[in-house]
Parts: structure tokens; sequence; C-alpha cells
């Protein structure tokens, strides 16, 4: 079985909204989406919480399908900062949000995850999908 997690972020400043967003693919197929707004944070911050919280939801998705071993998860995003960040590749030098820095590593452990960039706006029917979901998240609106 394979495992994408797509995520994406929608921010500006971080004395503004931000929104992110995610979908999770088994086997090249969608099985779930989902989003969030954050009250107020950056691009960088909403690239970073949509990252965290895809791969979190794995979690539950395991448990509600009785699923066992996974042959491949590989988080898959359009900026490279985060996958970085992400694969160890990066630094992380944020003391003050270290506390999310450390949990997307932990989840990439948890999941022997690999990381892949895909470039924004550029046609991916999932990481457009994810770009979709975090803009409404940003503003507030909830997609159908």
């Amino acid at each position: 079985m394979r495992l994408e997690v797509y995520s994406d972020g929608s921010g500006m400043t971080k004395a503004t909204p931000a929104g992110y967003g995610f979908v999770v693919c088994r086997d090249g197929v969608k099985v779930y989406e989902g989003s969030g707004h954050i009250e107020f944070g950056t691009n960088n911050d909403a690239e970073l919480q949509g990252a965290i919280e895809g791969l979190d939801s794995l979690n539950n998705y395991f448990i509600s399908n009785d699923i066992g071993l996974l042959e491949e998860v590989t988080l898959v995003s359009d900026s490279q900062i985060i996958l970085n960040w992400a694969s160890g590749r990066n630094a992380f030098r944020q003391e003050e949000k270290m506390d999310k820095y450390i949990k997307l590593r932990l989840l990439m452990g948890k999941f022997n995850a690999k990381t892949r960039w895909v470039k924004g706006h550029n046609g991916d029917v999932n990481q457009e999908r994810c770009d979709k979901l975090a803009n409404a998240a940003r503003k507030n609106e909830v997609l159908s």
C-alpha cells in the first residue's frame, strides 16, 4: 500500500489569518481531506501545520480502517522548505515553534515517510485541491 499526504498552506503575515489543507491518497486514489483555520500565521506557519495535520491524520486512518504495515508514506508539498524540515535536511531555528518542528519530525519517523516536491499551481489535482482548501480555510470558508 502506498499513502501520499499532500499538504499546502495559505497565509500572508503573522498578523493576518492563515489556513492549511491536506489530501490523503491511498494507491493514487483520494481517501479523505482536511483543512483548518489559523487565527494568525505566515504562509510557512500554515504550510508547516498542513504537513503536521495531514501526517497526524494517518493515525486515525489506520485505526478506523484496521490497516497494518505500510509499504510507503510520502509527504508531498510545493514548499521545499517544509520538505527540507520534514526530512531533516535543513535545520529549524525558530525556537518559538520548535514544538511543531519536533512533532513533524516525530510523525515523519513514525511512518518512515519520504518527501516529494511538486510544483505549485501546475495542474496536480491533489495539490490544487490542497491549495483551494487552504485558501478557503484562511477565509473561514467551507468547501464542498
